[in-house]
């Protein structure tokens, strides 16, 4: 591209200003920028001294923007909110997010700049190959593509694995020759930087004393009971993929999330300096240098959780500032680093702190439970769970097996009759002996209440605890496997097969051992639960 003339770029979908700052440090003049949420318009506006209304894009007319070839570049993240995995187990209505692309496309075709390039989630890749093919809603704008790829934002310096889709029509070659060139950052590396006393961004190179630094304070400590639920979640799904509690921070960071409550698998949770032994997620500025915003960038989001909210949908800077290179069609050789640009971002105005998130302290009184018993947990669905449900008023709790695979889940009740069945197959010794280890869990019934319990789990009342039930459930399940049944067999997959009246697959087989122990604990549990002491004919 001739460099005498500075190139022109428009942002659709513009955020808080991702693709923006790329402009800013590529000397992209950027002439317009469209974003109809007020609290991400305004945060844009006040980084950059700009004054831009907000706007329903969906309803942008064509003749108000510039002249069609006026405009080198066309930029844009369209809302994702529709197509993430994270919106409602991916079940987001895919026709009304089309809607937003389809507009992004009519700009492009109207205004035919040089090179154009759309930002959003990975899964937008197929449904954009699959809407551009015969009979697709986007079939008349496949002539503009020649780019839909998904990359990795660690690979451009974000010190973050973001895996996003980008697709558009710019030199995509040169654009994945730069990885090379650019150097991997660590999670580390931001919490490093951000305890100093004189703050070096990571990235930009630029210092601020500890106290110009805005946004960067810590909320309490995650309490027992979040640590506990975000370490199951983390590690324990029961569908999902494990993932490491605490994050490891000698890598880049796990992908920042538009919605992240203190309790969430997709919380990014690390040691809290304070005290060695809690834990704490990422701060606000935390997670804004995460996605390479540098820390002189403002934030002015009315809320704790909009500001996460904002960052987590933006598209990080330096992500964009490497798309615009390629647009530029700057040589590897000549690529600067983005502490060598002359562009150092200051902003038009400093955003005021907002409260902090805290542990919860109630909960409604339908709050739900729903955790595996430790030792009894197999992935993919498999586990023995305590749960509680709901039914006339009345609050019931109950252990139940959960079988088969994420796709289609089984469960099994466990009571009386799963007991007998069990231990008939057991000679009368070992009966009598695992019916001895089983009354250690007398005590922790002896008064029990489900109302009480339930209470309890939503904090209005202290006592027995949901958790402590399944622990010592666990307990004496580790109990019985190392005593009495150490390793699986093919007597004891049998067994299985016989209780649940179907075939046993190649899981259920290798845990078989486990799996029987399950079915003696979860149904000794059960009658406890609902006052029926298990009766002595149960070993004769």
């Amino acid at each position: 591209m001739n460099k005498t003339h500075k190139a022109k770029a428009i942002d659709l979908y513009s955020g808080i200003g991702g693709w923006t700052l790329g402009m800013k440090m590529s000397s992209v003049e950027n002439v317009e920028s469209f974003e109809w949420w007020s609290e991400a318009n305004l945060t844009h506006n006040l980084n950059f001294g700009t004054d831009h209304e907000e706007v329903d894009i969906r309803k942008l007319s064509l003749e108000s923007l510039p002249e069609p070839g006026t405009i080198n570049f066309v930029l844009g993240s369209p809302p994702c909110t529709q197509f993430s995995y994270a919106n409602r187990g991916g079940n987001g209505d895919i026709a009304d997010g089309l809607k937003d692309i389809h507009k992004f496309l009519e700009v492009v075709n109207y205004l035919k700049p040089k090179y154009w390039a759309m930002e959003n989630v990975p899964r937008v890749s197929n449904i954009l190959k699959r809407e551009l093919g015969i009979g697709g809603q986007l079939y008349k704008f496949r002539q503009l593509f020649t780019v839909n790829t998904i990359v990795n934002s660690a690979d451009y310096g974000v010190p973050q694995s973001r895996k996003r889709m980008i697709a558009g029509n710019f030199p995509f070659e040169l654009f994945n020759a730069y990885k090379v060139a650019i150097p991997t950052r660590t999670l580390q590396e931001v919490l490093d930087a951000l305890t100093k006393d004189i703050i070096i961004d990571p990235i930009f190179g630029i210092e601020l004393s500890a106290g110009e630094v805005t946004d960067n304070y810590h909320e309490d400590s995650l309490s027992p009971e979040e640590e506990r639920i975000n370490r199951e979640a983390k590690t324990y799904h029961p569908v999902y993929n494990k993932m490491s509690f605490p994050d490891q921070v000698t890598r880049p960071s796990r992908t920042v999330t538009a919605t992240c409550t203190r309790v969430s698998r997709e919380s990014i949770i690390v040691k809290d300096e304070r005290n060695p032994k809690k834990y704490r997620r990422l701060n606000i500025r935390e997670r804004a240098l995460v996605q390479s915003f540098p820390i002189t960038y403002q934030l002015h989001g009315k809320s704790f959780s909009s500001r996460f909210k904002m960052i987590g949908n933006a598209i990080p800077p330096l992500l964009a500032y490497y798309v615009l290179q390629s647009m530029l069609e700057t040589p590897v050789k000549e690529l600067k680093a983005p502490s060598e640009v002359a562009y150092k971002h200051k902003p038009a105005s400093v955003a005021d702190p907002v409260k902090m998130d805290t542990a919860g302290s109630k909960y409604p009184a339908k709050r739900n439970f729903k955790f595996a018993v430790p030792h009894l947990r197999f992935g993919s669905g498999v586990r023995f769970d305590l749960s509680n449900s709901f039914q006339e008023g009345k609050v019931e709790w109950r252990i139940a097996f959960y079988y088969g695979n994420s796709k289609k889940i089984k469960s099994l009740s466990l009571n009386e009759e799963v007991l007998s069945a069990t231990l008939e197959y057991l000679d009368f010794s070992t009966r009598e002996a695992i019916q001895k280890e089983l009354q250690q869990l007398d005590w922790l019934f002896d008064d029990f209440d489900s109302a009480i319990l339930q209470k309890v789990w939503c904090k209005k009342e202290k006592g027995l605890h949901p958790f402590e039930i399944i622990d010592q459930l666990g307990k004496v399940a580790k109990k019985l496997v190392d005593r009495f049944f150490p390793e699986p067999s093919v007597e004891l997959s049998e067994l299985a097969h016989v209780i649940l009246h179907e075939e046993i697959n190649q899981k259920l087989a290798r845990y078989s051992n486990l799996i029987i122990v399950g079915f003696i604990v979860g149904s000794w549990g059960n009658l406890l639960i609902a006052k029926k002491q298990p009766v002595n004919e149960l070993t004769i």
